[in-house]
């Protein structure tokens, strides 16, 4: 299992489990092969639940709401060694979101009868569980943060400085955002239009507080994001 463990953080807050290399590897090694293709949903919004939840190998899976109009609200992208599916898993009732795959994904398919069993040997399992729920928590307060008192440049700003906080490189003039990050992957996931986000970028880029280049974003004046982001 070696490197499964030093995977890099994921840019959206998600449940990356690098600190718990053993109950990583009982999950990989008491599991099932699944892959899915670009664009394959795993599961959809309101579907009845199996008694299983997924740890992603390889690729990324969107997870996301889907209103009765057909627009959708991405809640989080889950990443390598991260996992998604497990609060239907446990409560039995149907999933109250849609995951797709966003590219060719590995998935490994843990059975919640499994996993019980397992925890029953090695309790320190249940703490992954336990950090999954507080990372995507954590993400949908965030999200509801944004919506309920922000507008369209605090929103950016405030997403900006939460990918700058989990996965900044220092550059000599200041931070890059160092994972591909698309304009659309901002607007999903602070709610708002490609065209706000393009334009909250281009004021910032204006103010030179920032630069883009290609899906990446290096960030010149931190504090000044983070006050208009209301985080100072």
């Amino acid at each position: 299992m070696e490197g499964r463990e030093g995977a890099p953080d994921s840019p959206y807050l998600t449940d990356n489990l690098k600190d718990y290399p053993v109950e990583l590897n009982l999950l990989y090694e008491n599991s099932t092969k699944r892959s899915c293709a670009a664009g394959e949903m795993i599961y959809i919004q309101s579907e009845a639940s199996r008694p299983e939840f997924y740890l992603i190998e390889e690729g990324r899976v969107k997870i996301a709401l889907l209103s009765k109009d057909g627009s959708e609200r991405t809640v989080i992208i889950q990443e390598r060694n991260t996992l998604f599916g497990y609060a239907a898993a446990f409560d039995g009732h149907p999933h109250f979101h849609t995951a797709t795959a966003l590219e060719p994904t590995e998935l490994r398919v843990v059975p919640v009868a499994t996993f019980l069993a397992l925890n029953d040997r090695h309790p320190r399992l249940s703490a992954v569980i336990i950090a999954a729920f507080a990372r995507v928590t954590r993400m949908l307060i965030l999200q509801i943060e944004n919506d309920s008192f922000m507008d369209a440049r605090r929103r950016v700003a405030h997403m900006l400085c939460k990918l700058a906080s989990e996965v900044g490189q220092t550059t000599p003039r200041g931070i890059l955002i160092a994972k591909k990050v698309t304009q659309e992957d901002l607007g999903n996931l602070t709610g708002l239009s490609r065209v706000s986000v393009s334009l909250a970028l281009n004021h910032f880029e204006e103010q030179d507080l920032l630069r883009k280049k290609r899906n990446m974003i290096e960030i010149f004046n931190v504090e000044k994001l983070r006050t208009v982001a209301g985080l100072s």
